[in-house]
């Protein structure tokens, strides 16, 4: 009796599971919303943002060096009872009060307040970068899961299609129209395509899993991607409008020689820049006294001064060897950018010829599907009549299915270098050549 309840349980438990499985959703994802789930779930891109909103608040008010410094002072002194002096017996108390404003102005005032708004403009680029990496990833490892998946499901209508044969061939064999070598090779045919798509099916997943991290997902969510790789395959041609200097990489070099002409200014201004402090002090102060009720005394006080550094005009002191460093530093950038200008030229031609080449690929890699599938069908019809062996028909089908998987992976090289092309551009990505279509 207690079996007939266990085995009861185990089978409403085993029931209940097989529902809850089967009524489990899958969340389908476009490659628009992996980019935004990467987005907002990677902590690196959080912290950055925290970084970017530090550098915005301290550009905000980098002009708080102009700002006054204003003091207040105090005191109250009287006596307590005890041994006290003649002068103390004379006074019930003392106080004393203080006001004071002081300013202070350097030339490097300037270049502080404009090292922090090239810093916070800085951040903002280091920020756009990371971004924009994150969706080259995400994209790229989004097509290269469909080119995994299209090309599993290649071979597995490879595998059906032998299994049929074998099938097939097998009730040949039955009616004594097939030898037993041939039922054996077709067979095997079959059989020997199952490990192989078993383990294109682990890696997969294994890949499926790595993707879910990368977007933050649960692993125990499932998830299908939505889209295909001909949707993703840019038009034969296209057209790029940007000029070099509109370019991320010119554009990094050229604020880095902002910001180091700045501190080459910051740096003279240091060494030979005049400074000039004020500052006006109000006082109060008097006594509660016997003799003379409430002695009170008043002042004030107001003090300019100028100071002129003279250690930038010795050759040899800290701060002419800064100075010179400084204008090293610079000319080091202004030959990196000079050398961008000339590098980047040659790896948008090289970029751009690459793609049309592979464009010019893909009508020829079109052609040999079509006759690889022509050969494969008129081989199958050859078989079938007993004209073909099996050996034959074999070959044409893993031809087929090589320029099938040739295909797809060609599309899945273009689509990833117009990806390349357009973070050098610093495009958005997926619309380069869309206004040619």
């Amino acid at each position: 009796m207690k079996r007939i309840i266990f085995a009861a349980i185990a089978l409403f438990c085993a029931f209940s599971l097989n529902a809850q499985a089967g009524s489990e959703k899958v969340r389908s994802i476009t490659v628009d919303e992996a980019v935004i789930l990467a987005a907002d779930n990677n902590i690196s891109l959080k912290r950055q943002r925290i970084s970017l909103e530090t550098l915005e608040r301290r550009n905000k008010t980098s002009w708080n060096g102009v700002s006054p410094s204003a003091s207040l002072s105090g005191s109250f002194t009287k006596p307590l009872d005890g041994i006290v002096t003649d002068m103390e017996a004379k006074q019930k108390y003392t106080y004393q009060m203080g006001a004071s404003v002081s300013l202070s102005l350097t030339p490097s005032l300037y270049t502080s307040i404009r090292a922090a708004s090239l810093q916070y403009e800085s951040g903002k680029t280091s920020y756009e970068d990371a971004v924009r990496q994150i969706e080259l990833n995400v994209r790229k490892l989004f097509y290269s899961l469909l080119y995994t998946k299209e090309s599993m499901n290649l071979q597995r209508r490879n595998m059906e299609t032998a299994r049929i044969r074998y099938e097939n061939n097998r009730d040949k064999y039955n009616r004594g129209q097939l030898s037993e070598l041939d039922l054996l090779q077709s067979q095997y045919s079959y059989e020997s395509l199952r490990p192989n798509i078993e383990s294109a099916e682990i890696a997969y997943q294994n890949n499926i899993a790595s993707f879910k991290q990368t977007l933050g997902l649960s692993q125990n969510e499932k998830i299908e991607l939505s889209g295909s790789l001909s949707d993703a395959v840019p038009p034969e041609s296209f057209s790029v409008n940007q000029t070099v200097e509109e370019l991320p990489s010119i554009k990094k070099l050229k604020a880095s020689i902002e910001q180091q002409e700045n501190s080459l200014l910051a740096t003279r201004f240091s060494a030979y820049g005049p400074s000039i402090s004020a500052s006006y002090s109000w006082g109060l102060g008097g006594n509660d006294s016997v003799e003379d009720f409430k002695q009170n005394q008043e002042s004030h006080s107001l003090s300019l001064s100028l100071r002129i550094p003279l250690d930038g005009y010795l050759p040899w002191s800290n701060g002419a060897n800064s100075i010179a460093s400084q204008k090293a530093t610079l000319q080091d950038l202004k030959l990196q950018l000079e050398n961008e200008r000339t590098s980047v030229q040659l790896n948008l031609q090289n970029s751009i010829k690459n793609i049309l080449q592979k464009q010019s690929q893909m009508d020829l890699i079109d052609r040999n599907v079509e006759l690889a599938q022509k050969t494969y069908d008129m081989t199958l019809t050859a078989y079938n009549h007993g004209s073909r062996d099996l050996l034959t028909l074999q070959s044409t089908a893993d031809a087929l299915l090589k320029a099938k998987t040739d295909r797809e992976s060609k599309k899945f090289e273009l689509i990833s270098a117009v990806l390349d092309l357009e973070n050098t551009l610093g495009l958005p990505f997926g619309t380069l050549g869309k206004e040619d279509k």
